[in-house]
């Protein structure tokens, strides 16, 4: 039987960043697009970090915006450089060069995956958590969920995950508010195919909305991580 410890993960936050390089201009966009959902996850990257600290293991972070080019997309999925994100065109990603298409992808997506790679060989990652983050509210309504806990075919880390939440009250989706059966991400590609438990953790953005709330749910993520990984067997 196999025992994990938490400084045996790797955490990932494929959309931690919402930097733009000042070459694209904000992709034509305006500031205030920049600092929303459609261009990262908000807190995700201070929260990463925090629990990172308290997990004691590697974390790594996607270091440009989303609307770049998608790090949790395959690169054959017709959303990796999106042209059009809620109903909101992306000037800037409108008839992309085949030239800067393969620069997205050498600078940006290929060196964070081969990084990922690099550092489950290295470290003897046991273990691999994504962190996201979502909206409080959609399409006008508010999001009563507080987390959602993603999973493809491998659901094993993920329903121990949940169960933990559970127990503490907490409003938790299973495969919500979105469904993590992407072929080609990010745990795909990273958890599925290497065979390592893993699991994506979604937080309503609102939880993250400031330090204190950050430590807040790190505190929580990090209690609900140990007591999964005593859980877990394989």
């Amino acid at each position: 039987m196999v025992k994990y410890s938490s400084n045996q993960v790797l955490i990932i936050a494929d959309h931690a960043s919402n930097y733009l390089p000042k070459e694209y201009y904000k992709l034509g966009l305006t500031s205030v697009f920049l600092n929303q959902h459609i261009a990262f996850d908000i807190g995700v990257k201070e929260l990463s970090l925090d629990l990172s600290n308290r997990l004691k293991c590697k974390v790594i972070q996607g270091k440009y915006s989303r609307l770049l080019i998608d790090l949790n997309r395959d690169l054959n999925d017709p959303t990796v450089i999106p042209e059009i994100v809620d109903g909101k065109i992306i000037p800037g990603n409108i008839g992309l060069s085949k030239s800067e298409l393969r620069l997205r992808v050498k600078k940006i997506y290929n060196k964070y995956h081969h990084e990922i790679n690099r550092t489950i060989k290295n470290k003897k990652v046991k273990v691999i958590l994504s962190l996201h983050s979502f909206n409080p509210i959609f399409k006008n309504k508010r999001r009563l969920l507080e987390f959602g806990i993603l999973s493809n075919e491998d659901k094993n880390l993920s329903s121990i995950i949940i169960d933990q939440l559970k127990l503490q009250k907490l409003n938790v989706g299973d495969n919500k508010p979105y469904r993590g059966n992407l072929i080609g991400d990010s745990m795909y590609r990273h958890g599925l195919k290497n065979k390592l438990p893993h699991a994506l953790i979604e937080v309503r953005n609102d939880l993250l909305s400031n330090p204190t709330k950050i430590k807040r749910v790190s505190r929580l993520l990090h209690k609900t991580v140990v007591k999964s990984l005593k859980k877990l067997t394989s």
